[in-house]
């Protein structure tokens, strides 16, 4: 990492740095603590407080706001004010929205003093705001189909700013094979690279000196688990016909529930626990108590190009694993189980309750430090090297 050590990197974010750590975070976490980081969080709209009531403090930050985190302090975290909706929608309202967001981010550069930054973003949308923003390179580290996101967009003004946005990077990376053969034609450099875990974190659940929490303790077992943010591409119908085929289980959801997601039908059933987002560092004790881990997404689109980050988390820990029919998970199919209908999940639930053993255990685990964000962001920073004079 010699060439990129010192540099300045604007990471422009889809997601916010906390509560929930995905690839961004990972990522930008793991560059060289020489660089100084700037990680701008994505805003929200002025409708958005309509739909999530905590928003409604953010909605009020009218100034943006710029903050260095106590643990890393090589990286600042950007809170931008509020922008206009319909971004996704509206090209000419997208281009607004971007103009209005680089007053900031050039305001927060200034005052870090930040010049000819490798620029990484991970919005179509950032289309409109690089050919503005000076930078030494431009990555576009592409996570998901962002065109088959439900919600207030249009399909083909995504994929058009997506298309223009590929065409300026210098490097684009791609967490999905249906993302690469989507998507190949549009860029100059294009590299396949999935998600990953923190291998070493999600290992602590299969370490005897890890404590089990109270919480799963208490449970009636099997524990059958799911970690993650219960967004709309999650198969609830699927969690609930599981939890009616298994009574005497407990199923167990951890991780917040996305704005407009009814849980009310699955909550209502006697052996669902809904325990809400818990902090990363503790999820290895919760873990611990899971007899199957599942991978619940509905299968559309969106989950055809996407990799589950959570899938290699659960292979940390060398749990067995319960996944729909997903291309980010057939390579795996020796040892987790993979099932293609509703009756085959539920009948791949009981199997992996039965017939799991240590060494398939053992062989997840090592399955799962071939995966790591290590060695995925040093083949990122190998690539950007290549670039670099």
């Amino acid at each position: 990492m010699d060439k990129i050590s010192g540099r300045a990197v604007v990471c422009i974010s889809s997601i916010d740095w906390d509560p929930l750590w995905t690839r961004k975070q990972q990522v930008m976490s793991r560059l060289p603590a020489s660089c100084t980081i700037l990680y701008v969080e994505p805003p929200i709209t002025l409708l958005s407080p309509l739909k999530d009531r905590a928003l409604r403090r953010r909605w009020l930050s009218w100034r943006g706001q710029l903050r260095r985190l106590p643990d890393r302090e090589n990286i600042y975290l950007l809170t931008p004010p509020p922008v206009l909706p319909f971004g996704n929608k509206f090209r000419p309202v997208n281009r607004i929205n971007q103009r209005w967001l680089l007053l900031f981010i050039r305001r927060a550069m200034r005052r870090l003093g930040l010049k000819q930054p490798l620029l990484w973003v991970y919005l179509p949308g950032s289309v409109d705001l690089v050919d503005a923003l000076p930078h030494e390179l431009l990555i576009y580290d592409c996570v998901d189909e962002h065109s088959a996101y439900s919600g207030l967009i249009n399909r083909r003004v995504v994929l058009e700013m997506e298309r223009e946005l590929m065409g300026r990077c210098d490097l684009v990376f791609v967490t999905a094979p249906g993302l690469y053969e989507a998507k190949k034609d549009w860029a100059r450099r294009i590299y396949y690279l999935p998600n990953a875990a923190d291998v070493a974190h999600f290992s602590r659940a299969a370490a005897p000196d890890t404590p089990l929490t109270p919480e799963i303790k208490a449970l009636p077992c099997p524990v059958l688990g799911f970690v993650g943010a219960i967004q709309d591409w999650i198969d609830l119908d699927l969690l609930a016909r599981t939890a009616r085929a298994y009574p005497q289980a407990s199923l167990v959801l951890i991780g917040p529930v996305g704005a407009g997601v009814d849980v009310g039908p699955l909550a209502a059933l006697p052996n669902v626990h809904l325990l809400g987002r818990r902090d990363k560092e503790v999820l290895p004790s919760y873990m611990k108590g899971f007899d199957v881990c599942l991978n619940p997404f509905k299968i559309n689109e969106l989950t055809d190009r996407v990799s589950p980050l959570k899938f290699y988390e659960y292979l940390a820990t060398g749990k067995p694993v319960v996944s729909v029919d997903m291309p980010g998970v057939r390579d795996f199919a020796g040892v987790i189980e993979i099932a293609a209908t509703p009756e085959e999940f539920v009948a791949a639930v009981g199997r992996a309750l039965e017939q799991d053993t240590p060494q398939r255990r053992q062989q997840r685990r090592e399955l799962a430090r071939q995966h790591s964000w290590d060695s995925r962001v040093q083949f990122m920073v190998e690539k950007i090297e290549e670039l670099l004079r």
